[in-house]
C-alpha cells in the first residue's frame, strides 16, 4: 500500500510541472523576404543574430512585443537567439 502512494504522489508532480509550463508563451520567430516578424517578445529583451560560423552580426532591443524588422544582411544562413528560442533561417 505505500508503494502506490509514492508512486500517485509522483504522477501528481509531474502533472503539476507540466501544467506550469503550458502558461509560459515563448517567442515566435519568423523571416520572410529579408523581413523579421517577431511575436510574443519579452520587452527589454535582445535578439542576437548570429552567422552559421558564430560570428555575432547584429543585436535588436525588444521594445514591443510585436515587431517587424528589414534585414540588410548578405546571403547566408544565419542563427536567430531571443529568451531561449533558438531559429535557423536562411536569407536569399
Amino acid at each position: 500500500m505505500l508503494i502506490s502512494l509514492q508512486i500517485s504522489l509522483f504522477s501528481q508532480e509531474r502533472k503539476e510541472k507540466t501544467s506550469m509550463s503550458e502558461s509560459i508563451i515563448f517567442p515566435e520567430l519568423n523571416v520572410v523576404n529579408n523581413v523579421l516578424y517577431v511575436k510574443n517578445a519579452p520587452i527589454g529583451s535582445r535578439l542576437e543574430v548570429i552567422t552559421i560560423v558564430g560570428n555575432k552580426v547584429l543585436v535588436i532591443e525588444i521594445k514591443s512585443h510585436n515587431l517587424t524588422y528589414e534585414l540588410n544582411l548578405p546571403k547566408a544562413i544565419y542563427i536567430f537567439k531571443l529568451e531561449g528560442v533558438v531559429r535557423k533561417f536562411v536569407i536569399k
